[in-house]
C-alpha cells in the first residue's frame, strides 16, 4: 500500500513539473541597458537593429532582473525570450529571460 502511495505521489509530482515547464524560446536580441530601474528591479534594454541604426530604430523592452547593481548603462547584453503563450504580446508574467553579458 505505502509503494502504491508513494509511486502516485513521484507520478503526481511528475506531472505537475512537467506542466509547470511549458516555456519555449519566443526571440533573442542583442541591445544596450538604457536605463536601470531599480524599484521593480528592471532593465530598459534597447535592441541593436543595425551597425549605424540600432541607437534610434530599435525596439525597447523592460525586463525584470534578480539583481539590478550587476549592470550598468550602455552595457551590450543578449537577451533570450522565452515565453509560455503563443500571443504576441509582451506579458512579464508569461515570460522569463535568460542575460548574457556581451564583450565589446
Amino acid at each position: 500500500m505505502k509503494n502504491k502511495i508513494a509511486i502516485s505521489l513521484l507520478l503526481l509530482i511528475f506531472v505537475f513539473i512537467t506542466g509547470c515547464s511549458d516555456y519555449q524560446e519566443d526571440f533573442t536580441f542583442t541591445g544596450t541597458v538604457e536605463e536601470i530601474l531599480v524599484v521593480g528591479e528592471k532593465l530598459v534594454v534597447k535592441e541593436y537593429v543595425g551597425e549605424d541604426e540600432g541607437k534610434k530604430d530599435g525596439n525597447v523592452y523592460e525586463i525584470p532582473v534578480d539583481n539590478v547593481e550587476t549592470y550598468n548603462i550602455g552595457q551590450k547584453l543578449e537577451v533570450i525570450v522565452f515565453s509560455n503563450t503563443d500571443a504576441d504580446v509582451w506579458d512579464l508574467d508569461r515570460m522569463k529571460f535568460e542575460i548574457k553579458k556581451v564583450e565589446d
